[in-house]
């Protein structure tokens, strides 16, 4: 009998100890994934690229500004015109705020938004309860050694292999679009003098888009591996997370280029800066 509680003993101890270490790892693993991808690499020609379009703008916004005030002094004697003096020095100034706060705001929403949410998952994600680690690495090695059941182990490492891949591949991505969201910031400020053609509304949603989709595939991320381990799922919520990593959440789409939402904020954000701008304009102007 003693020797049977020793055994028993024993066997939990073993039990806590792997599920402690099982726990422990796939944090330290995550931890590293949401390194890897806030991790976005420099590049010397980008950087060369923004600063000469950075340059270019400042001296298309002063012949934009030459060309509006001109306008204005026309279309005020032929009494066509639409709008007053003070609306040229507020697009003037929402432009040049847009060129010095929005590769603040980009950075601001990867590293101090984007990032420690990724790092919430990882540690929400990975506390395991019980002995649920444990009992899936003794199941999978079990089913590795009885026939078919080694066979369907291999065909669900082989697709979360692919998911893990297609992850990648999609921070891959991110980083590109990060880039180009970083080039494209001085277009994009110059375009707000313009009557028309006002891209920021473009660029937020995209920054949204693209901040939110890689948010999202690290909560599926975690979500298998939460799955998995917890034993509170099944082996189908799991292969559905993983399917939608491959794929993408069509909702994500809908959301920011379907519906209203990320316009009504944009015009928020808009509507704002005209106010602080005129506000600004008005003291000056005393």
């Amino acid at each position: 009998m003693v020797s049977d509680w020793i055994k028993g003993e024993l066997n939990g101890l073993i039990e806590d100890t792997l599920n402690g270490w099982i726990e422990e790892f796939m944090n330290f693993i995550l931890s590293l994934v949401n390194e890897l991808v806030f991790n976005i690499p420099e590049n010397d020609f980008a950087n060369d690229v923004i600063n000469i379009l950075t340059w270019l703008t400042s001296l298309a916004a002063v012949v934009v500004v030459v060309y509006k005030i001109i306008e204005y002094i026309i279309n005020t004697s032929t009494g066509t015109q639409q709008y007053p003096l003070d609306e040229i020095f507020v697009r003037v100034g929402k432009s040049a705020g847009a060129l010095l706060v929005l590769p603040w705001f980009l950075r601001w929403m990867i590293f101090d938004v984007a990032f420690p949410l990724s790092n919430y998952f990882a540690a929400a994600g990975t506390d395991f309860d019980g002995q649920a680690g444990f009992t899936l690495l003794k199941a999978a090695l079990t089913g590795f050694y009885t026939g078919m059941g080694g066979i369907v182990l291999v065909l669900f490492l082989i697709f979360f292999l692919v998911v893990f891949i297609m992850f990648l591949y999609s921070v891959c991505v991110f980083y590109a679009d990060i880039l180009l969201m970083q080039v494209f910031i001085a277009p994009v400020a110059l375009s707000m003098i313009a009557d028309d053609n006002n891209f920021m509304q473009v660029w937020w949603r995209e920054l949204l888009s693209q901040v939110l989709s890689l948010l999202t595939k690290l909560f599926l991320m975690t979500l298998i591996i939460n799955t998995l381990f917890t034993g509170e799922g099944n082996m189908m919520l799991a292969i559905g997370a993983g399917a939608l990593i491959i794929k993408s959440p069509s909702i994500l789409k809908h959301m920011w280029y379907g519906g209203g939402g990320a316009r009504a904020t944009t015009r928020g954000i808009g509507s704002g800066g005209s106010m602080a701008t005129r506000v600004m304009i008005q003291k000056l102007m005393k």
